[in-house]
């Protein structure tokens, strides 16, 4: 009975043991777990606080650049992965970008200091087709009747109907200020050499002097299909076709006003 007994009181303190050990492990094992979480926050804050590598900072530059350049969303430019051979030095100042050839695919990326170049391939979002142009239909163009020369016009000449012509031409070749009627050319010399088929225009031409200050002139009073007074007087001023000029009546010695209608004839008004 007393062996039965050993036998209990050692089996109970084998069990305590034990449970003891356990506790231990357990409670190492926890500490482990905490210093292994602790440590992997570390190494991940530590990997993070890293600079980014020289490739990885051109590769932002140069999708910041195209998306500015080309107005695209940046996450939607993408760049073809570099040539794991090629060891990119950091540039101490920016870089310089540009497109060195005809379609946008290409970027070529330049650095100063330490001087090199390097090409990236690019791709970018399709994007919608540009509609051609609305084709309208051109107006039909407008003519207009004017005065061209007749035949070869000198300086100086005093032009009439002979000398010129009608004929229809397009509006929008025309000069400014073009003749149009046959009695714009009415006791009128030319300023200039014409040549055939060219438009005559308002300063092409000036009136010519019809009467000249001191010649006696007839001067018509009235209508000339009803009653009408002629009487000689003296022109008091040079007059061109159109313009009123000064007269004076010999006999009453009265000053008078006409209108030159000709060579040596006037409109009294």
């Amino acid at each position: 009975m007393m062996s039965n007994v050993k036998t209990s009181t050692h089996m109970m303190s084998t069990k305590q043991m034990l449970c003891r050990l356990w506790d231990q492990v357990a409670i190492r094992g926890l500490w482990f777990g905490v210093l292994l979480c602790i440590s992997s926050f570390f190494a991940v804050a530590n990997t993070r606080a890293q600079p980014d590598t020289p490739a990885a900072a051109l590769q932002k530059e140069v999708i910041d650049w195209v998306a500015q350049s080309q107005s695209v969303d940046p996450d939607k430019v993408v760049l073809a992965p570099l040539d794991p051979r090629l060891q990119v030095r950091a540039c101490s100042g920016p870089l310089n970008m540009d497109l060195p050839f005809s379609r946008p695919d290409t970027v070529r990326v330049r650095c100063p200091q330490p001087e090199w170049q390097l090409y990236v391939r690019v791709s970018l979002p399709a994007r919608a087709p540009v509609p051609p142009p609305i084709q309208v239909a051109p107006k039909p163009s407008e003519k207009r009747q004017v005065l061209v020369a007749n035949m070869p016009l000198r300086r100086g000449m005093t032009l009439n109907a002979e000398h010129v012509r009608l004929a229809e031409m397009d509006a929008q070749g025309l000069p400014a200020k073009v003749l149009e009627q046959m009695s714009q050319v009415m006791y009128v010399e030319l300023l200039r050499d014409v040549p055939p088929d060219t438009p005559l225009r308002s300063q092409d031409i000036r009136p010519i002097i019809l009467v000249k200050r001191g010649q006696m002139v007839l001067m018509s009073i009235g209508q000339a299909q009803g009653f009408q007074i002629s009487a000689r007087v003296e022109a008091q001023q040079d007059g061109r076709y159109g313009e009123q000029i000064k007269l004076k009546n010999s006999d009453s010695g009265r000053i008078l006003t006409g209108l030159v209608k000709g060579p040596n004839l006037v409109q009294g008004l």
